[in-house]
C-alpha cells in the first residue's frame, strides 16, 4: 500500500525514487558550480535590499522618536544592511558550494 508520504518520492516506474535535494520544491542536486554561485549572489543581494529598506525604515522611526536628525543613509547601509548582506552571501555560498562538493565529491554524478 502507498502511503501518502511515498507518492511524492515516487518515480515512473512505480519504484521510490532517491532523495534530491530541494529548496522550494526546486531540485538544486543537478546545479552546477556556476550556478550555485550565481544564486548565492542573488540571496546576498536580495537580503542586503531587503535588510536596507527596513534599516531606512528603523532610522526615520528612530529619528521620529527622538527628534533628532539622524536621517543619514550610510548608518543603513554600512552598519546594518552591509554586514547583514554579507553575511546571508556567505551562509548561502557555504550551504551551496557544500552541497556541490558533497554530490561530486560522492560519485553521485
Amino acid at each position: 500500500m502507498t502511503s501518502a508520504q511515498n507518492v511524492s518520492n515516487m518515480n515512473s516506474a512505480g519504484g521510490v525514487a532517491g532523495k534530491e535535494t530541494t529548496i522550494f520544491r526546486v531540485p538544486i542536486g543537478r546545479l552546477g558550480f556556476f550556478t550555485r554561485v550565481m544564486i548565492s549572489g542573488a540571496c546576498g543581494f536580495i537580503v542586503f535590499f531587503v535588510a536596507f529598506v527596513l534599516a531606512i525604515v528603523g532610522v526615520a522611526i528612530y529619528d521620529s522618536v527622538n527628534r533628532i536628525s539622524l536621517a543619514n543613509l550610510n548608518i543603513a547601509y554600512l552598519y546594518i544592511a552591509a554586514p547583514i548582506g554579507i553575511l546571508a552571501l556567505l551562509a548561502s555560498l557555504i550551504y551551496l558550494i557544500g552541497g556541490w562538493a558533497r554530490s561530486k565529491f560522492s560519485g553521485a554524478h
